[in-house]
């Protein structure tokens, strides 16, 4: 790495330069993805190997191995210790399998193609002309058919949907005090995580867990933890002191979110509370995940990110009304909401 001489800066990207970097930030993605579904870093796991022993094992071709590992190192994915012998670097770490915050699964599961997310984003332009997903119009189906069909997929998504969480659960579970609430019912939470996250961090607390019957054969063992099967859409339990939803309203057009909050609402007590954990989209030009994550449920599942003033405005026809919203330094935020004494 050179060093800037004395008295001089770096000169600021130009226009064509921007642009340059989104194409290759298109092609980095797939190398990436590649290199996740040969296992690459997996195979470098015991210490530093040559390109001629790498394809061998995964039945590459050599020269074009290393091509591809070369690339990737140029963006600090590898580590090319001599000439066509590569280690891994700290961030080819992450896509190991097998350690903490590992990432393979989220690399496969957005940018391999077959897996219904990537193949969804090459047909963008039919979503932005007809406000449909590229993977109805690919697969012919919604996102839960697409994975019913298809249990190896949706192993490799869960996967991805565990790594994700990894951060963001002990994140939310600090950012609020939750031991104000004896209930918590997590609407749709999947195998628990979050909900484990909270109870861990509040021993107070206890726990309801909602979701599919399939989904809840694979929940995390927990005490204080009761497990109830059902559909959101056809009505929630009663009586729990927080309702908490993460990232299930941003699956939803608004139609379907009124009636899932609308259930909500009539199950709450009187002092009951709404936590919604979700990006928040600002009303500003910055760049935000919260934008692409849009754009990304645009086209995968017909859902969308919301703005603050759309929370509120969703939440206000549901009978609710937005308490606080409390931020994460994980990303998303929780918006807390209560019922409206009006209605």
């Amino acid at each position: 790495m050179t060093a800037t001489p004395p008295g001089q800066t770096l000169s600021a990207p130009t226009p064509l330069d921007e642009i340059f970097a989104i194409i290759r930030g298109f092609w980095a993605s797939r190398a990436l993805a590649v290199a996740a579904e040969l296992d690459l870093a997996g195979l470098l796991a015991a210490g530093p190997q040559s390109v001629d022993e790498l394809a061998a094992r995964t039945e590459t071709h050599a020269p074009s191995l290393f091509r591809l590992m070369r690339a990737l190192e140029s963006i600090g994915v590898f580590s090319q210790v001599s000439p066509r012998v590569f280690a891994n670097s700290a961030t080819s770490e992450l896509l190991r399998r097998d350690v903490p915050g590992s990432q393979w699964a989220f690399v496969r599961t957005i940018l391999s193609t077959g897996l219904g997310q990537y193949d969804s984003w090459a047909q963008i332009l039919h979503c932005i002309q007809t406000g449909k997903t590229g993977l109805e119009k690919v697969y012919g189906c919604d996102p839960w058919g697409f994975f019913t069909a298809r249990p190896e997929v949706w192993a490799v998504f869960n996967e991805a949907m565990r790594s994700a969480s990894a951060a963001i659960s002990p994140a939310v579970a600090q950012a609020y005090d939750w031991g104000r609430f004896p209930i918590v019912a997590d609407i749709g939470g999947g195998v628990g995580s979050q909900l484990v996250a909270i109870l861990d961090a509040h021993p107070s607390v206890r726990g309801i867990l909602f979701d599919a019957p399939a989904v809840l054969e694979q929940a995390l063992p927990r005490n204080r933890v009761e497990r109830l099967g059902g559909d959101f859409f056809k009505g929630v339990p009663a009586g729990a002191d927080a309702y908490t939803l993460r990232w299930i309203l941003h699956d939803w057009p608004d139609r379907e979110c009124l009636t899932i909050l609308s259930n909500i609402r009539k199950a709450m007590k009187a002092d009951s509370r709404v936590v919604l954990i979700e990006e928040i989209i600002p009303e500003t030009p910055d760049l935000t995940w919260g934008k692409w994550i849009d754009l990304h449920m645009l086209v995968m599942a017909g859902g969308r990110e919301r703005t603050a003033t759309e929370y509120g405005e969703l939440l206000g026809k549901s009978g609710l009304e937005i308490e606080q919203v409390v931020p994460t330094p994980a990303g998303p935020s929780l918006i807390i909401a209560r019922a409206n004494a009006t209605r």
